[in-house]
């Protein structure tokens, strides 16, 4: 199943005289890179709720709110009085080195992350009430979750298409291929006879020279590479375990590039090469559009 990593999900639960509400928002990035933001009440919570989102999203720039209301959703704070002296020490030292005006008030304080939080022991929030905040996230991811899979539904649609287009190009590119170390053959037997103007040639030269030149001209190898790699390319595409694939997607391309680039320096065929060109254009379409898969 492919998966954009690009979405929105938002969702909300009750308990008893509580609400909880989450949202999150996914876009494009090589890891999983979580935003956490969280009432206080919650803090002593992260480390389980960003496991739970992490095992939902593998990939990509996650960011998430939750908002909890409620009676049960308000509970006694504390201030983090050493944060509170390290930030004031902090905007001090700034004064003093670097001639900075100004002061900063306590409304600038309490704006810090992690200024205040819930007294130990006096979270205010139960089982329900957590239960509540599980639920909302959950819903979020999955609504996240729908959204990533109907954009990838057309992600793959288009990747299947140029996946094919590659194959087809491959195909071109080996049967005109077959031809060229003959080609080269012959190119080098003509020229000879130009150069020494008729004169009698060295059979076993003469065919030390060609089978060199065949070599040379001969992908057959590279060829076969670049088949596997669409063909890994097609099973990632039409793999159902759920699992990323864009970073193994994206692993691919770079190798078909690698192989066309190859093939294009030994061939001196003048339509091996256009076809080469065409195959390492459409590659290269393919792998700026695996960048928006999980």
């Amino acid at each position: 199943m492919i998966r954009s990593m690009t979405g929105y999900g938002h969702g909300s639960a009750e308990a008893p005289g509580f609400r909880a509400r989450a949202e999150v928002r996914c876009v494009n990035n090589r890891f999983a890179d979580l935003r956490l933001r969280l009432p206080a009440e919650l803090l002593p919570r992260e480390a389980e709720l960003r496991a739970r989102v992490l095992a939902r999203v593998r990939r990509g720039r996650i960011e998430m709110d939750v908002r909890i209301e409620g009676d049960r959703a308000s509970s006694p704070l504390v201030l983090n009085r050493p944060l509170a002296r390290a930030v004031l020490e902090a905007a001090r030292a700034l004064r003093e080195e670097l001639g900075a005006k100004g002061e900063a008030a306590v409304s600038d304080l309490l704006q810090v992350p992690g200024m205040l939080l819930a007294s130990p022991g006096e979270s205010g929030l139960g089982e329900k009430e957590i239960g509540a905040v599980e639920r909302a996230v959950d819903a979020a991811l999955l609504a996240l979750d729908a959204e990533r899979r109907r954009e990838g539904e057309v992600l793959r649609a288009d990747l299947v298409a140029r996946a094919r287009t590659m194959e087809a190009l491959v195909a071109e590119i080996a049967e005109r291929a077959a031809g060229v170390p003959a080609a080269a053959r012959r190119k080098l037997t003509e020229r000879l006879r130009v150069l020494t103007e008729g004169a009698a040639l060295d059979p076993g030269r003469l065919e030390q020279e060609a089978a060199f030149l065949a070599d040379r001209a001969d992908v057959t190898e590279e060829l076969v590479r670049l088949r596997g790699h669409l063909a890994q390319t097609a099973a990632l595409l039409e793999a159902g375990d759920g699992e990323p694939v864009g970073k193994r997607l994206d692993f691919l391309l770079q190798e078909v590039h690698r192989e066309a680039n190859t093939i294009h320096a030994k061939s001196a065929d003048v339509e091996v090469s256009r076809l080469v060109l065409a195959l390492k254009a459409e590659a290269e379409k393919v792998r700026e559009q695996v960048q928006n898969v999980e």
